[in-house]
């Protein structure tokens, strides 16, 4: 658990490096709320370490693509390989409300 918990605390501050010299946000990096949220979320999902082990160098290459639209497309089309239909279906959706919640702040 303890390493579980730090990788997340390094999934997070990575996103916070990241998104600072990146270009325009899309869905789960859109804010920075966002990025710790995004780190909450792999927990939410119950990811096996197999899982995680997959999903953690397509996060990582999304952030230093800076999270952009196109970024975040191509980690969704890879995690859908990693993730079971359920585990998939709740990172859209727990992304999706990231970038509702994102797009009434910026209103």
């Amino acid at each position: 658990m303890k390493k579980f918990a730090a990788l997340s605390l390094a999934a997070a501050l990575t996103f916070s490096v990241a998104s600072a010299f990146a270009a325009p946000k899309a869905a789960c990096c859109a804010t920075e709320a966002g990025k710790a949220e995004c780190a909450q979320i792999y927990a939410k999902l119950n990811l096996t370490p197999e899982q995680k082990a997959k999903l953690d160098p397509l996060q990582a290459r999304c952030e230093k693509d800076g999270c952009t639209e196109d970024s975040m497309k191509k980690y969704f089309r890879e995690a859908k390989k990693v993730l079971s239909a359920e585990q998939f279906a709740q990172l859209k959706a727990e992304c999706s409300g990231m970038e509702k919640k994102a797009t009434k702040a910026g209103s």
